[in-house]
């Protein structure tokens, strides 16, 4: 099977929270991949899917079995740790077939050679069986390590920030070998990263966490395009979203925001979005939100609002502009060929359908509410 369920779970570390009142179901062979900022309780949730931590409150199913009390050993769960974690007096052979060695699961020798040859060929580290951790790049010792948790085919398979040693070409290959070997095994994955680029490219489906309680939970184009909060939306996507307080106004029968510290940048509502801030916006007030890649340059200076190059940050395909508007600075994306000047003047726009509209006190995203 492969399915996890938390039922309202909290593990307290004395006064200190590791997952407080998480509720979270995982399907069977989904890749489900959780989010957040350090600390926030990605790998307190997978050691307790693993049985390396037992819960303070709540109930763990897997596969549909209370789980809370079930030894590691007796879960059919295979967890790969961000240090890798390998027996450095092993070879490569010796340390993926190692599960399949042990008292638990233990096959005849000519099985488990069956099976370490299958699985290193699957992840092509077959030529480097004979090496020791010791002689193997970061990349490597990560498939080493996969391997090690993949040979006795788990039904659940846990992954805790499994690229955050290797270089960024190894772990955008990486990234896509771990797809296609997720789908050749049918196996349920829960993949920890505090990478959301990772997140919103592997996941089924993505879950952010933050201080230990789930914030939301969908598709990756979800999360994405429609983040329930202001936290999810500044924590998925590069550069980070632009936040400002605004005032709703009327306008030529219309529903107007005008933000502030910025009287010349303001935005006429129409459709659902007007309907959202009638029907939820209170106090005469909501949060604006904007990615980086929402604000336009116009080239004839008839933007809705001007401003000045702060600061330009030239990537190699791509750019992140700070601009100062009236004081207020924000980020603006621009393309990989193009070049800026400190103080250069621009003239800017945004379409009202790019921009989040969150509840002032709550911050939530109106459409959630």
């Amino acid at each position: 099977m492969g399915t996890v369920k938390f039922d309202n779970v909290t593990k307290m570390y004395g006064k200190d929270v590791g997952i407080k009142n998480l509720s979270l179901d995982i399907r069977e062979e989904e890749f489900f991949v959780l989010v957040g900022p350090s600390g926030a309780g990605k790998t307190t949730t997978l050691k307790t899917v693993a049985g390396l931590i037992t819960p303070t409150d709540g109930r763990l199913y897997i596969d549909g079995k209370l789980s809370n009390l079930v030894k590691p050993a007796e879960r059919n769960v295979s967890m790969t740790f961000e240090s890798y974690a390998l027996y450095p007096h092993f070879n490569v052979y010796d340390n993926i077939a190692n599960p399949l060695r042990s008292p638990k699961y233990r096959k005849p020798e000519d099985e488990v050679d069956k099976e370490v040859k299958r699985i290193a060929g699957m992840l092509e580290i077959g030529h480097l069986l004979d090496r020791r951790p010791g002689e193997l790049s970061g990349g490597q010792k990560q498939r080493v390590s996969l391997g090690r948790a993949m040979v006795r085919r788990p039904s659940v398979f846990l992954l805790d920030e499994p690229l955050s040693h290797v270089d960024a070409k190894v772990r955008h290959r990486m990234r896509v070998e771990l797809n296609r070997l997720q789908r050749e095994l049918n196996t349920t994955t829960i993949y920890v990263t505090h990478d959301y680029v990772e997140g919103l490219s592997l996941g089924d489906r993505v879950g952010v966490i933050n201080a230990g309680q789930i914030e939301q939970v969908d598709t990756p184009d979800v999360v994405y395009h429609k983040p329930i909060n202001e936290f999810v939306a500044k924590h998925v996507g590069f550069p980070e979203v632009n936040l400002v307080g605004s005032s709703i106004r009327s306008h030529d029968g219309h529903t107007m925001l005008v933000v502030d510290d910025i009287p010349s940048m303001s935005f006429t509502l129409t459709g659902e979005q007007e309907q959202l801030v009638k029907a939820k916006a209170g106090g005469g007030r909501v949060r604006i939100g904007f990615r980086p890649q929402a604000v336009k340059r116009s080239q004839n200076g008839q933007g809705s609002f001007n401003g000045i190059v702060y600061a330009f940050n030239p990537f190699v395909t791509y750019g992140v502009l700070i601009v100062e508007v009236e004081g207020v600075r924000l980020r603006v994306l621009t393309n990989a060929n193009e070049h800026f000047e400190l103080d250069d003047k621009l003239s800017l726009h945004i379409d009202p359908e790019d921009i989040y509209l969150f509840d002032e006190k709550s911050t939530t995203n109106l459409v959630y509410l």
